[in-house]
């Protein structure tokens, strides 16, 4: 039984709003220079000059093991100096930092 202006998962309004879910793109390799504690402090993209990193508005860790290829990854949500937000992660397993885009 539905409800009028609720909607449900096969309504229109279902999958529009804020609390959708985006899937994120191919991560892309990046020059990271780090501070003297390992945080990112200047992103520079391909092609592109550095940017600094004004902010980090978020840190987080993935280890897996997904299933046997593993996964050690330190995330950082950053906002840089030209006011762009990008999610940045450290990969521990080859060392190199990637940036992760949102579609």
């Amino acid at each position: 039984m539905t409800r009028p202006g609720i909607p449900t998962p096969r309504s229109p309004d279902h999958s529009s709003g804020a609390q959708r879910l985006k899937p994120l793109g191919r991560p892309q390799i990046v020059d990271v220079r780090t501070d003297d504690s390992g945080e990112p402090a200047f992103v520079r993209f391909r092609g592109r000059p550095a940017r600094q990193v004004e902010t980090i508005r978020e840190r987080w860790r993935i280890d897996d093991e997904w299933w046997r290829s593993p996964i050690s990854r330190d995330y950082r949500a950053v906002v840089l100096s030209d006011g762009r937000h990008v999610t940045l992660y450290h990969d521990l397993l080859d060392g190199r930092w990637y940036v992760q885009h949102g579609h």
